[in-house]
């Protein structure tokens, strides 16, 4: 997926939905009510559509006594093809974790419990008085206005066409700040000339440049670097940097 990414190698494995729903779900107590994982993605999913939010893509990793979920969705707004942001989630049925959920352009989930977006949209422990679907519309409309922001600004840079010497100044500012090693630099720049003839010359094509060349860094890094760099470009920075500015 462009913009999330599960890492599952600690006593984990990766799993689909059909198996989500043979994990067998502890007793509640008069204090604790376990949402069944199955329910939990289900009600996502749901709640996501009635907000004109499809999934294009997801990944689960379970851990293996079936307590612990990790999850990645890429998201859609409308009728859309091209996910444009996602979602992260976490939770146990075992009283270890709360309901978690972040959400940005990026996300990162690793079942060694990194955790990773531009904002965190639930975090809700399992008690007796949890209202799921409140708790869940809640955190959809949160992140729906967090999209709404964020595709705006993702239009904002299709339309914001840069000349060589801004592209050239922009390269340059991102290096010395050290959004990413030094000697992708040359990759970088090749990746946002070497289509001069056939692609606008824009600040999304610079970001994607950027974002191209960082899948060679490791993940951990590569989903800083791509944070790093959506505030750099002013991507729901609540700032105006040069390259979102018209």
């Amino acid at each position: 997926m462009d913009h999330a990414k599960l890492m599952s190698h600690v006593d984990t494995d990766l799993v689909t939905r059909d198996q989500l729903r043979l994990v067998a779900v502890p007793e509640p107590t008069p204090t604790f009510r376990p949402i069944p994982h199955i329910d939990l993605v289900e009600q996502i999913d749901l709640i996501l559509a009635k907000n004109q939010i499809y999934i294009r893509e997801e990944q689960f990793a379970l851990r293996r006594d079936g307590s612990v979920l990790f999850g990645v969705l890429q998201l859609a707004y409308g009728n859309s093809s091209e996910g444009t942001a996602a979602l992260g989630l976490r939770t146990s049925n075992n009283k270890t974790m709360a309901i978690q959920i972040c959400a940005g352009f990026s996300v990162f989930v690793c079942d060694n419990l990194v955790f990773r977006g531009d904002m965190i949209a639930l975090r809700r422990k399992h008690t007796s008085g949890l209202d799921l679907q409140d708790e869940l519309v809640g955190a959809v409309l949160r992140f729906k206005e967090h999209f709404g922001i964020l595709t705006g600004e993702i239009e904002a840079l299709k339309n914001r066409h840069l000349t060589d010497g801004e592209a050239k100044a922009f390269l340059h500012d991102a290096f010395v700040r050290g959004v990413m090693p030094l000697r992708l630099l040359p990759k970088v720049s090749a990746a946002y000339f070497a289509f001069a003839d056939s692609l606008p010359h824009t600040a999304w094509a610079l970001h994607n440049a950027f974002t191209v060349v960082s899948k060679a860094m490791p993940m951990p890094t590569r989903m800083q670097a791509i944070q790093e760099l959506g505030t750099l470009f002013g991507m729901s920075s609540g700032s105006s940097p040069k390259l979102l500015a018209a």
